[in-house]
Order: structure tokens, then sequence, then C-alpha cells
């Protein structure tokens, strides 16, 4: 796996040679090994890319995403075989048990919750902290009485004002929606390479969203998005957009090691769908 994110943002053209990926603008070309990039962002409509290009891209994992005319993440490159015993893997996905499917859910979700919390508590909102960890308390099974709903509220409410909503439409959410989205194709990547498909969640069961396993499995890195959007709340979404690439640069503490991003999200799915599939039982732990 690569590690460079790269991001196009003018007009270009997009090209392969010799297992390089070739840029060409107006004014400059640049030639980047295939094995050293990770994800690609096409930030413009304003690219032409080749066909061979996109198909190098595909074999080799590259987290390919393109936006739309308002540079928002919009679609994403997946093979359709993301190994070579995919169809084993399906029949593994389909039979997964209800209750494991519920136990392992209701572990990512509560991871979520205290990671909200402690941000919650490195921020000295201590109150709402502890509020936070009294509805982890009370936390069941596929969570029927909506914990989570509630403890996302209070959260956004205490980092954000009491008049703050996810369904505003302002910079913040902006930065929320388009740090989540990025997130989401990162799992959704690794969900493919594991030979599971996106669409058959956990819990996510939308009919409309492709991605509900993704949904699923990302819940407690979404903090990272959430730090990233409160320290440059009062910015404008731009600029936000811009420093949320930092995530992809900057390295966490997972399993006691110090690992990028789109390294614990490799790690992090394949452990969660070695329990889906029964072959192990520990479920993996992010914290912040």
């Amino acid at each position: 796996m690569g590690w460079r994110t790269v991001i196009v943002n003018k007009h270009s053209k997009l090209s392969y040679k010799n297992n390089h990926l070739i840029f060409k603008s107006s004014t400059k070309s640049e030639m980047i090994h295939l094995s050293e990039i990770d994800i690609l962002l096409c930030e413009t409509c304003d690219i032409s890319i080749t066909t061979m290009l996109l198909k190098r891209l595909s074999d080799e994992n590259i987290l390919t995403i393109f936006c739309d005319d308002k540079r928002l993440p919009s679609s994403q490159i997946l093979p359709y075989y993301g190994r070579h015993d995919s169809s084993l893997q399906l029949s593994r996905q389909i039979s997964w048990q209800e209750e494991v499917k519920a136990t392992v859910w209701t572990e990512i979700i509560a991871q979520k919750i205290i990671n909200q919390s402690n941000h919650l508590s490195q921020r000295t909102f201590d109150q709402s902290s502890l509020k936070l960890q009294r509805l982890l308390d009370d936390l069941q099974p596929f969570d029927p009485t909506n914990r989570e709903g509630h403890a996302a509220r209070m959260y956004f409410n205490t980092l954000f004002g009491n008049d703050f909503a996810r369904d505003d439409s302002n910079d913040i959410n902006a930065g929320l929606d388009y740090g989540y989205t990025l997130l989401m194709s990162i799992f959704a990547r690794e969900i493919v390479k594991s030979g599971s498909l996106t669409q058959l969640g956990l819990k996510h069961s939308n009919q409309f969203n492709d991605f509900n396993l993704a949904s699923d499995i990302m819940e407690p890195f979404r903090i990272i998005v959430d730090q990233i959007v409160y320290e440059h709340r009062n910015k404008k979404f731009g600029e936000i957009r811009r420093e949320l690439f930092e995530m992809f640069a900057q390295t966490y503490v997972y399993r006691k090691k110090e690992m990028y991003l789109t390294n614990i999200a490799s790690d992090y799915t394949k452990r969660v769908v070695s329990v889906l599939n029964g072959e192990t039982v520990e479920i993996p732990i992010f914290r912040i």
C-alpha cells in the first residue's frame, strides 16, 4: 500500500505509463509511481483521465475519488472482485448470525460514544462528557432506545451550540459531511478488499445507501473528522476542506502502535470481518 494522497484540482490530463501516473497541465508535468499512491482525489470535473490509468488504479487498490462541480466527493472506483475468493466470502456474509452482528455493531457504537465523550473531556466540557458516559451504560444490543442518537445530539450541541443541528446548511456541517464521505470511501475500499459487499450492513439497511456496511464500521473514526472541524469551526468550508486532508498525513495510536489512518482502517476492517465470519472473537478497538 502506498502512502501519498494525490489531489488534482486544476485542468489537467492523467494517464498511465510504465507503472506511473502521468500528470500534465498547461504549466506542469509530473510522474508518480503507482506504488507510492494510496489515495487519488480528483477534485474538479475539468480532468481528463485514460481508461488504462483507471484500470491500473483499480488493480493496485488505489482509492480513487471523484468530486462533482461543487468539489464535493460524488463517486469512487470499486473493483467487482476485491479478492480471489469473493464468492466464498459473500456466502459467509449472507450467513452472518444476527447475534454476532448485534454484538459487533453495539461494540462499535460504544467505541464511538466513548470517543465522543473523550473528545468533550479534552475540550473541557466535563459535564457533557459524563452525561455521554451515562448514556453508554444504557446501551443495549442494536440500541433499541437510540442511545446513539441522544449521545450525538448532546455531543454536537455541546461542541457547536444549542441551536446547532446536523441538517442545517452551514460551513461546519459541510465540513463534517465532506470528512465523513472521505472516511466512508476508505472503509468501502477495505470492505471490497475483504471480499464483502458494502451494501449489506450490520444495522444500517438503507435501500438507497450502497455503503451500509462501511457506514457501520467507520463509526468510531468519525471523531477524527470531528476534531479537525471543531479546531477550524470559525473558517469557511473551503478552508475546512483543506484541513481535513491532514487526517491522511497524521498518525494515530492503534493497538499500541503509531499508524496512518488508511493502514488502521485496513486492519480494523479485516478484524471486524473475521469476527463476523466466526473466525475470531476479539473485536478491534479504536480510541482517541
